[in-house]
């Protein structure tokens, strides 16, 4: 096997481990919802916690398949896809997770062209990488830099960086290294090379992480 093969595989398999690790929680919520209602019968009050269980997790199943439709899926780079559907759709994400909430206007510009190819899946990208950079939530927002950027901004208490994430961003972490959680900002930073886009960190202080997107 090739060290290409080897890398592509490798890449597979984290991202599909990074995927079904995120929705191992929420799906396995709603079967035992499931199986609550059933222990409850006869018991309303029961049954309502169960539905509002099953809701909510089919909720938050829901709002991370999007997700990662858009941030990792061929329908991210969908030309009809605009910033106002990355926020409902990252917003649909941050509300099932309760700690962290958004704050930009998506008909602003936002530094970058909007309309190229890639972009949307990229600031999708981003918002997911910002939001790792909040243990402990926080306020997420997006706006224009000052030299033709696009500023993600993760801003609360703790707000960190982990560790080797700069490098894997940068793709100078070798494969072999990578885990599951560090296989999203590498496959992020190599989506924007891809479509010919930079993306790195910015800032990092002050309970406050910035991402930089340029063309």
């Amino acid at each position: 096997m090739t060290t290409q093969l080897q890398d592509s595989t490798i890449l597979l398999e984290l991202l599909a481990s990074r995927i079904c690790h995120d929705l191992v929680s929420p799906v396995g919520a709603i079967n035992n919802g499931i199986e609550f209602m059933e222990e409850m019968v006869g018991d309303p009050e029961g049954i309502k916690q169960a539905t509002d269980l099953i809701a909510h997790s089919a909720a938050s199943a829901a709002a991370r398949l999007q997700a990662f439709r858009i941030a990792y899926g061929a329908g991210g780079r969908d030309g009809n896809l605009k910033p106002e559907d990355i926020q409902k759709a990252f917003g649909a994400l941050v509300r099932v997770d309760g700690k962290i909430r958004q704050s930009w206007d998506p008909y602003s510009p936002l530094g970058i062209d909007m309309k190229a190819t890639g972009a949307c899946k990229l600031l999708m990208g981003a918002l997911l990488l910002a939001m790792e950079c909040l243990p402990k939530g926080g306020n997420i927002y997006a706006d224009p830099g000052e030299n033709g950027e696009l500023l993600v901004t993760a801003e609360g208490t703790d707000a960190t960086v982990r560790e080797n994430v700069e490098k894997a961003l940068a793709g100078t972490l070798a494969v072999s290294d990578l885990d599951p959680r560090l296989v999203h900002p590498y496959i992020l930073g190599q989506t924007a090379r891809n479509y010919n886009f930079d993306i790195k960190l910015n800032l990092s202080a002050d309970n406050k992480v910035i991402w930089s997107i340029r063309q």
